[in-house]
């Protein structure tokens, strides 16, 4: 018996050492990936006069914080008829602006766009698709609050529509406090795929802390019609961004969706917004 004990506890001890041994914290070498790629955000709309498309490089895996602006790139939208250049800002060096393409998109029609840097030329299109108009914004005590279960109150957010008759559309919504927008990033935004609503749809979309508002706040919910492309590019920025990192440094886990060519990331997209607003009354 005291030879068993004696075995069992050397077999610990080499388990333990073993275990021990593999333990290592592993630095990877990913610098070669800086400034490698062009991150494009083009997210081009029919509800604002000023059209923006900001240009980055991107960062080493370990600098996830940081962005280098991609400076003095022309950048040129078209619909095939008409070419709008967009005019860099010396205080966003990252930021180029167009202020006459909203009021010529029109939906159905496809749009192109060319972005000429110092590391190439880079091509995308998109074609705009209608979306529902918003019939009403709504909010709620979220239950959790009502019971008690948490101390902090939140407001629950509803949009209601009535849902295009056709289907295979996908959509975006971004909610704004007082025109200052409060989705960020992609864990915050809501896509949604139509193929399962019914004709008349009210849907949950997001909660608000009561703390941050004040009586008299406009709540407002944008909806954006999306191509399946983008709906899929945000699910997976979302689950390689928000879970895992930088998406945008050097190969993800799996290739990020993106109608960039030349080895872009990011995304063009030309959109139909509808929008509807609640005044928040305590």
């Amino acid at each position: 018996m005291d030879f068993i004990k004696y075995i069992t506890g050397l077999l610990v001890f080499f388990l333990a050492v073993v275990l021990l041994s593999c333990e290592k914290n592993v630095i990877l070498d990913l610098s070669d990936t800086e400034g490698k790629y062009l991150i494009v955000e083009a997210n081009i709309d029919d509800s604002g006069v000023r059209q923006e498309v900001r240009l980055r490089h991107s960062t080493s895996f370990y600098d996830s914080g940081k962005w280098f602006p991609a400076s003095d790139a022309v950048v040129l939208i078209t619909d095939g008829k008409k070419n709008y250049y967009f005019t860099q800002k010396n205080s966003h060096k990252e930021r180029y602006y167009n202020y006459e393409l909203s009021s010529s998109l029109v939906t159905g029609n496809k749009y192109y766009l060319t972005v000429h840097d110092a590391g190439g030329t880079y091509t995308a299109s998109s074609t705009i698709k209608p979306v529902p108009e918003i019939d009403s914004v709504t909010t709620r005590v979220n239950l959790l609050s009502r019971l008690g279960i948490i101390n902090e109150e939140l407001i629950d957010i509803y949009i209601h529509f009535e849902n295009l008759p056709d289907r295979g559309n996908f959509y975006l919504i971004n909610l704004y406090v007082n025109d200052d927008i409060q989705t960020y990033t992609p864990s915050q935004k809501t896509v949604i795929n139509d193929t399962h609503l019914k004709g008349y749809t009210s849907m949950y979309i997001r909660p608000i802390r009561r703390s941050d508002l004040s009586r008299g706040d406009k709540i407002t919910l944008k909806m954006r019609s999306i191509s399946r492309e983008q709906y899929n590019f945000y699910n997976d920025f979302f689950s390689q961004s928000e879970l895992s990192g930088n998406p945008f440094a050097g190969a993800p886990p799996a290739n990020i969706p993106t109608n960039l060519s030349e080895g872009a990331r990011g995304f063009f997209q030309v959109s139909s917004v509808s929008s509807a607003s609640k005044i928040h009354i305590p």
